[in-house]
């Protein structure tokens, strides 16, 4: 049998081989990824807020970039680490939970039949890779304060639940379901409701604090955040009167979330590899139900018509734990093997994914650089401001030219400042700009074969 350490050992390999995969990626790519550019582009300021998700992310990778400077093996370095704990972070978490070390281990290789994980989480996700950490990381504290009730442990929560809130908005739907469960289960009732969370809550709010009033403020940012968030979870649709049919929508997002992982299973119940049994009413059984109902609720409640599966992932990423404690397995050592040699097989694969899309010249965004703009405006247009269409394109001319500073046309958290520099605006289409004329171009640019117009400022 594995020893604790031995399997730790395995685990921990394979975080770092999948951190190392996630650096090649990246460095195989001739541009950066929507997420990567985005914080290519923020990270020019320290700023209390940025966009439509808080700040947290975009501080860590503004220090990252202050120490190995804008480049791609500083953006893939923090998704890298990022990706890796959470591996980590999960094993430590099933291993205190369940108990068993092959268990433990297949809570984390299971992750691999999660496509929206080994794809999206892996190549391109920010925001979410840190709620993925944060989320993970207070269930390992829960189950701890549980056990002892100890200053040491409320203090952790406390800091888990900031950094959780300044991860992504997401996270709120775990406190709701937390505090539903807090008065569900006794056990958690009365390690949550005592006098000692006090500690927990204001670490917490001093941690969100500084984020919160400024989204607060006057300058209207609630505001925009509302509208993104209504663009997002409505699409272009809006339903006029109550239906079901949002309930749907979430049905249909828990399916391609987790549809290789039941069709997998399926078939080891078929082939008698597997038996399913009765999990313990537990207070983390008690929050997988509880937070499949409070999103049941808020997609019926707000008449939600659009899910992504990416936003559910850090939710119920937690769960393939839960999943163990409800299954009994035949062969563990040998499935554990496979499922080491599945999960390296897909790094690899992943890795040579880009070349091979190249090779195969199967049209991918990342495969265009953005060098003809760069040099453009860096040979004719030196001493003018760059103002981009939107913060890809000003995350990747950024990366070509860190020294600049660049402005973004979507950046609705910038403050413009009076100034006489000169601007040239980039923009995809050729309508009318007060003040601005058209004085050069360059047709047919990157995947989608688009237009780009450039304007000079004329009020300087």
């Amino acid at each position: 049998m594995v020893g604790k350490s031995g399997s730790q050992q395995k685990v921990t390999l394979l975080a770092i081989t999948s951190f190392l995969a996630i650096t090649g990626i990246t460095l195989l790519k001739n541009a950066l990824e929507l997420e990567d550019a985005e914080q290519a582009y923020y990270t020019q300021w320290l700023r209390l807020g940025y966009d439509d998700q808080p700040p947290l992310y975009t501080w860590a990778q503004f220090f990252c970039n202050q120490i190995f400077g804008v480049n791609k093996i500083s953006f893939s370095l923090l998704r890298g680490v990022l990706f890796a704990l959470t591996l980590f972070i999960l094993y430590r978490f099933a291993l205190v939970r369940l108990k068993n070390q092959t268990k433990a281990q297949l809570s984390v290789l299971l992750l691999v039949l999660v496509p929206v994980f080994i794809d999206f989480m892996f190549r391109r996700l920010s925001h979410t890779s840190l709620l993925c950490l944060a989320i993970i990381g207070t269930y390992l504290s829960l189950h701890q304060l549980n056990l002892k009730r100890t200053y040491t442990n409320y203090i952790l929560l406390g800091f888990l639940v900031g950094i959780g809130i300044l991860s992504k908005y997401n996270y709120v739907f775990f406190l709701i379901a937390l505090f539903v469960v807090s008065l569900w289960d006794k056990k958690l009732f009365s390690a949550i409701w005592n006098i000692r969370i006090s500690i927990s809550i204001v670490i917490a709010f001093a941690i969100i604090y500084p984020h919160v009033s400024w989204l607060l403020g006057p300058s209207g940012y609630k505001e925009v955040l509302s509208e993104s968030i209504q663009e997002k979870v409505m699409g272009n649709s809006v339903a006029p009167t109550f239906s079901m049919m949002p309930a749907l929508t979430f049905v249909k997002g828990i399916l391609a979330l987790g549809y290789v992982l039941f069709i997998v299973l399926g078939l080891g119940f078929f082939f008698k590899l597997l038996t399913f049994k009765k999990p313990k009413t537990s207070w983390f059984c008690k929050m997988g139900i509880a937070q499949l109902v409070v999103l049941l609720l808020f997609f019926l409640i707000f008449q939600t018509q659009k899910v992504e599966t990416r936003w559910l992932l850090p939710l119920f990423l937690p769960f393939t734990v839960l999943l163990w404690e409800s299954v009994t397995l035949k062969n563990h050592f040998r499935l554990v093997k496979i499922g080491f040699w599945l999960f390296y097989g897909v790094l690899f694969a992943q890795v040579v994914r880009t070349p091979i899309e190249k090779v195969l010249q199967v049209k991918s965004s990342v495969q265009y650089g953005f060098h003809p703009i760069a040099d453009k405006l860096k040979n004719t247009y030196p001493h003018h401001l760059w103002n981009l269409p939107n913060v890809t394109y000003a995350g990747n001319i950024r990366l070509l030219h860190p020294g600049r500073k660049i402005i973004a046309q979507d950046d609705y958290s910038y403050v413009k400042k009076d100034t006489v520099t000169k601007e040239i605006l980039v923009s995809f289409k050729k309508p009318v700009y007060k003040n601005f004329k058209v004085v050069d171009s360059l047709l047919d640019f990157g995947k989608e074969k688009q237009d780009i117009y450039f304007y000079s400022d004329l009020r300087n």
